[in-house]
């Protein structure tokens, strides 16, 4: 194996010569004429000896430079003599003399090359669809490798920590510990960094690597394929809207899930917004029930759903575990609260802590049961009108306006506690709607659901009116001024029709207009909306 020498001289003619003769010699020779040249020619070239004129090492700097540089501390310096600066016969012990080119060889040759001395850790880098993740990892476990692998996917970026080969802790976009590591091994597509070297986060993931690899191969194969099977198209999800006001959340019930007990929600207590609490239904017998009815919005959802953890796992949860029954009612509990408005796979297996193939499974039993329906991805948005129908449009909501209250005219729909929450969200999926930015009251009061925009500074506001008659001396806040009063069901009853008969406002009713209605579907909404405007308008 040829020698790699760093000849260090200010005398450039004695460099030229020296160099020449090393190089007949079969060596490789790269030249600097001072210390920091050196320092970074040798930090390109990696040389295995460096031959430098004494007259350079002026004192020590070039020794105390080339120490100063971890990666090249180990590099060995040899000190080329004239001829009279050794006549006394002393020389040192990294001396060698200019004229000796021979002896200078024999030095040069003695030094083990570079490639067989330990060298400084370099980054890795490469393509996953050249180098899979899982086999790039055990290639780390093998060589006991600590360091940081960095992944950047089209999906986003990630890491996995790792010490002496096990990974222990991982991150994927918000993902985090062996959820974010199954969904990188998952990962076709993308590119790979490691950059070695202690890593110095906290252990998030305690199994060891060659399991959770091998459970990534089981798994990441069975999400792949039950992914097409519940949502071929990138389909929605939503909890299906139930034929009376009485939600039944119960995931499983009346469902045998892959060997587990049906679970039944007989005898759940409603609480004060007439849901019924499914909480002790759902946990084991001996566990501490909790008061949870279906939050509106994710952030509520998700406190929720921590709430029930904590009551089944007070101190720390064991081990995810595919199919045990209480972890399975823990995120159908989850599901069924963040479904009360559309979501997609992403959305859902992002929100919901957990393994993702016990998500899709249990969001396939809920399908199954008819607790969750899919929403195709055209009807998850839609205008309001054609674009043709706006002028009519206009003429009719300039017609509602009342007098002595400010523009523009609204219209009131009725519906309880519950049904408003599916209707809100479906507002929001109109397109010329603008919905509030504030999160909805979590008392059941009159709110705005949205200003439809129609063109030409014309809009029609909608309000919603929770029709719980605990609240109704605060109904008056949404009907006075209203173009008409749209009541969903039975919602209300006799106490909202007083109430519009006091006001003689006009109080139509959905149903008897449009026959069935599915409050999901933004496009059954649009046309509730411009079927009570010609009836306002008396056309």
């Amino acid at each position: 194996m040829s020698r790699r020498v760093l000849l260090v001289d200010s005398d450039v003619d004695a460099l030229g010569a020296l160099a020449s003769a090393l190089r007949a010699r079969g060596l490789t020779v790269n030249n600097a004429n001072g210390a920091f040249e050196a320092v970074e020619q040798a930090f390109k070239r990696r040389p295995d000896v460096v031959l430098a004129a004494r007259a350079v090492d002026e004192d020590s700097a070039l020794a105390d430079a080339f120490a100063a540089v971890h990666d090249l501390a180990d590099t060995p310096i040899l000190f080329l003599v004239d001829g009279d600066e050794g006549d006394d016969g002393e020389l040192g012990p990294d001396d060698v003399l200019r004229s000796d080119v021979d002896h200078i060889v024999s030095r040069i040759t003695e030094a083990s090359p570079r490639g067989s001395r330990p060298t400084a850790p370099q980054e890795i880098r490469g393509d996953l669809q050249q180098v899979p993740l899982v086999d790039l990892l055990q290639l780390l476990a093998m060589n006991r490798r600590s360091g940081v692998l960095g992944i950047t996917t089209p999906a986003g970026a990630g890491e996995l920590r790792i010490s002496a080969g096990e990974v222990i802790d991982a991150v994927y976009r918000r993902l985090e510990g062996e959820k974010a590591l199954y969904r990188l091994l998952g990962e076709r597509d993308g590119h790979f960094a490691f950059s070695p070297g202690e890593p110095t986060s906290a252990r998030r993931i305690m199994a060891p690597t060659s399991r959770l690899l091998m459970e990534a191969l089981r798994q990441v194969d069975e999400v792949q394929r039950r992914r097409a099977e519940i949502a071929p198209s990138g389909e929605a999800f939503l909890v299906t809207e139930p034929s009376s006001d009485d939600l039944d959340l119960s995931p499983l019930h009346g469902h045998e899930p892959f060997g587990a007990s049906p679970i039944s929600v007989q005898g759940a207590e409603a609480d004060d917004a007439g849901v019924p609490d499914v909480t002790s239904a759902l946990l084991p017998t001996g566990v501490a029930r909790g008061s949870m009815p279906p939050p509106p919005t994710l952030r509520a959802a998700e406190s929720a759903a921590l709430t029930l953890e904590s009551l089944r796992y007070p101190t720390a949860p064991p081990p995810a575990s595919i199919g045990e029954p209480t972890e399975r009612a823990i995120v159908a509990e989850k599901i069924t609260a963040l479904l009360q408005m559309p979501h997609n796979l992403d959305e859902l297996l992002d929100e919901i802590g957990g393994p993702d193939l016990l998500i899709l499974e249990v969001l396939m039993e809920l399908t199954a049961a008819g607790k969750v329906r899919r929403i195709s991805l055209a009807d998850l948005t839609t205008p309001f009108a054609p674009a043709e129908h706006f002028p009519v449009l206009r003429s009719l909501v300039t017609r509602l306006a009342r007098p002595g209250f400010a523009p523009p005219p609204h219209l009131v729909i009725a519906a309880s506690a519950r049904r408003m929450i599916t209707l809100s969200h479906a507002v929001r999926r109109i397109a010329d709607a603008v919905v509030p930015a504030e999160a909805p009251p979590n008392a059941p009061l009159p709110r705005p659901l949205g200003v439809i925009r129609l063109g030409d500074n014309v809009e029609l506001a909608l309000v919603g009116l929770p029709t719980d008659e605990t609240f109704a001396p605060t109904w008056p806040l949404a009907l006075h001024g209203a173009a008409a009063v749209v009541r969903l069901g039975d919602a209300g009853k006799e106490a909202l029709a007083a109430h519009c008969d006091a006001l003689e406002l006009l109080l139509l009713d959905a149903e008897a207009m449009m026959g069935p209605l599915d409050l999901a579907s933004p496009g059954q909404i649009t046309l509730l909306v411009r079927t009570a405007l010609e009836a306002a308008a008396g056309v």
